[in-house]
């Protein structure tokens, strides 16, 4: 299956999750927010969350500044 992650399209087995899909792309899950299809996903939650063919996943990172 096909799923889109900032822009990018990855592709993943059936039943993948969120975490699946951060793995694939190499990104570190600390520090992030995610969505998918516009839906906030908690970090608690990626584990469990399953993927279906093109969703949209959204990965915003944290900054600090002023």
């Amino acid at each position: 299956m096909n799923v889109t992650i900032n822009d990018h399209t990855v592709t993943l087995p059936e039943n993948s999750t969120l975490n699946d899909a951060l793995e694939a792309r190499e990104i570190r899950p600390g520090g992030i927010a995610t969505a998918v299809n516009g839906t906030v996903i908690p970090a608690a939650k990626r584990p469990s969350t399953i993927l279906s063919d093109g969703d949209k996943i959204v990965i915003i990172k944290a900054f600090y500044g002023g």
